[in-house]
């Protein structure tokens, strides 16, 4: 007997058989049927190692330079700061030396050479610096190893013919060794301080776009294979570089290849225009005489020793009109500050003519052009690649006036002590007039059992101490040697006056201060 639950599941099976078959029929009818043409996949080619090795564009004139550098405690000046790192892009010039901005090897403790394909490095070291100029010339040691290094490389040229409109290039190299290159136009010229106040040199401004690599404290500029100048800055809000030109890198060269580097001269004055009317009439000027008036001669400097004073109306330096806005008509940029003419054109040595009116009357000057040295100024201009000086006496700590310890407040940050020291840099004819070498002041009162009471000073100019005149730190020093009774006692040109401090308990002071938590090393520092 057959079992109809039996005879109804094998006649369903046989029924689902059937519709699978006739469901995979219609589905192929479909799928042969015409419709829109299908793109094939294209088969993915994977490239052997020696067809996607593509070629790098390169520039056998560019090293890699690596810095690491560590400046000094401007307030605590035994102590270092911390060592930081800066990367930049040197050019290569004639005799394996290597061209970068002042500041790349500026407080450097170490410099190094890269090849920028291969990452090949030696060491290199600073043979002449500007730090007005804002150039340095770098150089490794004579080896088989530099010859290695520079085997590849060849020296770039100078092209110094730029003018407005012209296209230049600036140049980096990426992570491999690729070069990269940002178009630029050059829109202006004109004169303005690279990186130390109060000297003005030639300047390019250029606008474009430029992309941003690691290598960024220095980076050339070229026209055409040519070198044209090395970067100062980008505004990359205004799409603004500002450019060191090649002819104020001609002149460091020439300068240098003598073998005894005197720098840009500078006739040290400063000039107010005579743009407005009313003031052209108080100075006695008709409408159209050229002329900006000197308000000040600065003591040493070229301009004092040829005879220029406070109140001359300067019209010309050596044949070139100087206008109202204190500007000449230069035969290559046009208007262009007079300070080119000497900071620019002129080597220190080169004789100068200066035509002034004083008192109604044209007199014509002569000298001879001079730079004046960053030390032999009251105020110290800036100091690079050593720590500043100082004496530490009984927990007192005095130091000479300098415009990086003023700096290093910032504009914000000044007030009482300090605003008053900024006004005796900006203008020190008094102290220069009684004979000073250096402003020696009282800049810090560390906590020691000697000075108590006088934790609260500082910014106050020393005038003598133990009766003795104090024109610099070597003066302090000896007369802190010199006291005749059991005190010193210490002349001040402000509140309180005079400080009083036990000779006995400021040694023992001293004892307790070297080696304890302020890292004292030394008492003193007078090189």
């Amino acid at each position: 007997m057959t079992c109809p639950e039996t005879f109804r599941q094998d006649d369903l099976m046989k029924l689902f058989t059937s519709f699978l078959l006739l469901a995979f029929s219609a589905t192929c009818l479909h799928a042969q049927a015409p419709g829109p043409a299908v793109p094939k996949k294209k088969r993915l080619i994977v490239p052997s190692a020696a067809a996607a090795a593509q070629p790098v564009v390169q520039n056998s004139s560019l090293v890699k330079v690596n810095a690491t550098s560590q400046s000094y405690n401007l307030h605590l000046p035994w102590q270092k700061e911390s060592p930081s790192g800066r990367r930049g892009l040197g050019v290569v010039l004639a005799g394996n030396r290597v061209l970068v901005t002042a500041q790349m090897a500026a407080d450097a403790t170490y410099l190094e050479l890269e090849l920028p394909e291969s990452g090949q490095k030696i060491p290199a070291k600073v043979v002449a610096v500007d730090y007005e100029a804002n150039l340095a010339l770098l150089e490794s040691p004579p080896s088989d190893k530099q010859k290695a290094f520079f085997a590849g490389l060849k020296p770039m040229s100078i092209d110094a013919s730029a003018r407005i409109g012209d296209a230049v290039t600036i140049l980096q190299t990426g992570r491999v060794g690729e070069l990269i290159e940002s178009p630029l136009i050059i829109s202006k010229v004109l004169s303005r301080r690279y990186i130390v106040e109060g000297s003005g040199f030639l300047v390019y401004e250029a606008t474009g776009i430029i992309r941003s690599e690691a290598n960024s404290f220095t980076l050339p500029v070229v026209k055409g294979n040519k070198l044209a100048g090395l970067l100062l800055s980008y505004d990359s809000k205004n799409q603004v570089t500002t450019i060191l030109p090649a002819p104020i890198i001609e002149h460091f060269l020439k300068d240098v290849a003598d073998g005894s580097y005197e720098g840009f001269p500078g006739l040290g004055m400063e000039l107010q225009a005579t743009q407005d009317e009313q003031f052209r009439e108080f100075l006695g000027l008709k409408p159209n005489q050229p002329g900006v008036l000197i308000t000040a001669v600065v003591k040493g400097a070229s301009a004092e020793q040829a005879g220029m004073k406070k109140g001359d109306i300067l019209v010309s330096i050596n044949g070139f009109t100087i206008d109202s806005r204190g500007d000449y008509k230069d035969p290559q940029y046009g208007a262009l500050s007079a300070g080119h003419l000497v900071r620019g054109r002129a080597y220190v040595g080169d004789k100068v003519e200066i035509k002034v009116i004083r008192d109604g009357k044209e007199v014509t000057l002569n000298g001879t052009l001079a730079r004046k040295k960053p030390e032999d100024y009251l105020v110290l201009p800036y100091r690079f690649d050593q720590g500043p000086r100082y004496v530490l006496m009984g927990g007192l700590l005095f130091q000479e006036l300098s415009r990086p310890y003023l700096d290093a407040f910032g504009e914000e940050q000044r007030s009482g002590a300090i605003l008053r020291l900024a006004r005796i840099a900006t203008n020190p004819e008094k102290y220069e007039e009684e004979g000073r070498k250096k402003l020696v002041f009282l800049s810090l009162v560390l906590p020691t059992p000697g000075a108590q009471g006088y934790d609260k000073l500082g910014g106050q100019v020393v005038n003598k101490v133990n009766g003795k005149v104090i024109n610099d730190l070597n003066d302090l020093a000896e007369a802190f040697k010199s006291a005749k009774e059991t005190w010193h006692v210490i002349e001040l040109d402000d509140f309180p006056h005079i400080l009083h401090l036990d000779t006995f308990g400021a040694e023992r002071d001293n004892m307790r201060l070297l080696g304890g938590a302020y890292r004292i090393g030394s008492l003193k520092r007078l090189e």
